[in-house]
């Protein structure tokens, strides 16, 4: 039985993949995975062991607690980085890594100017109505900021199913440290030409331009080697998919 684990993003913790399990093939042995600094006691974790070099380390302390040959990850969003880190440093743990919307601008992306300078317009045009929730500091503004900036359909909070809700009002908290955390470790060309791990990037067809030029320059820089055939963009999908229509991603993603 293949085992994956699913991780999840910013205001999300480990409930957030579970919608999907029902639609997984038989054969697979999903775990919900919640990072470092997520959940209930989430905020009690000092700020300083929020970044992607320690969720990184913990991923791969984890994956070896499971004393099994090889694992996937399924990853979206932030956790993406994270899980690109681990599959570099530790390529034996690791049968494969399904990435889907990533955001850091790194792989090569900082190199090419007209993508930098559109990336970092449209982060922000994301960011600035949610540091202004920010200041307010009440939760469901700042939330709610985060989900209409992921939304090409600008679905709000309160659009979301309740279930949805719950999980990102526990994990609001996490908007704030995304913001704070030191710089993610970098991620270079020169890095993913070791990289030793089958990988499928993919990205929403209406995703906003941050996430597709991340994952566009992640795909471009893998060896095509390891590149899975059915990357690259998901037809009618944006940010939210995964949590939105999980048995699309599923299918797009898993079942192909």
């Amino acid at each position: 039985m293949k085992t994956i684990i699913f991780m999840h993003g910013i205001l999300g913790d480990e409930r957030t993949w579970q919608p999907a399990f029902p639609y997984l093939p038989a054969d697979i042995n999903a775990i919900s995975y919640r990072m470092l600094g997520f959940g209930e006691n989430g905020q009690n974790i000092p700020a300083e062991e929020f970044n992607t070099a320690i969720h990184a380390q913990e991923l791969i302390q984890f994956c070896e607690s499971l004393k099994q040959e090889k694992v996937s990850i399924v990853a979206w969003s932030y956790s993406c980085h994270v899980a690109l880190l681990a599959a570099l440093q530790a390529p034996e743990l690791f049968e494969a890594i399904y990435l889907y919307d990533c955001i850091v601008p790194s792989y090569g992306l900082e190199n090419d100017a007209e993508s930098f300078k559109s990336f970092s317009k449209d982060l922000n045009k994301m960011m600035s109505p949610v540091i202004k929730a920010l200041r307010t500091q009440e939760d469901d503004l700042i939330i709610n900021a985060v989900v209409l900036a992921c939304s090409e359909l600008k679905i709000a909070l309160a659009d979301q199913d309740s279930s949805i809700q719950t999980i990102k009002r526990t994990n609001a908290h996490t908007v704030s440290r995304l913001l704070t955390q030191s710089e993610p470790s970098k991620i270079t060309p020169e890095m993913l030409e070791k990289l030793a791990v089958p990988c499928g990037i993919y990205w929403g067809e209406n995703s906003r331009a941050i996430f597709k030029l991340a994952s566009q320059a992640l795909y471009k820089h893998l060896p095509e080697k390891f590149c899975l055939n059915n990357s690259g963009a998901i037809p009618n999908a944006d940010h939210l998919l995964p949590e939105e229509s999980p048995n699309l991603f599923i299918q797009h993603v898993l079942n192909n």
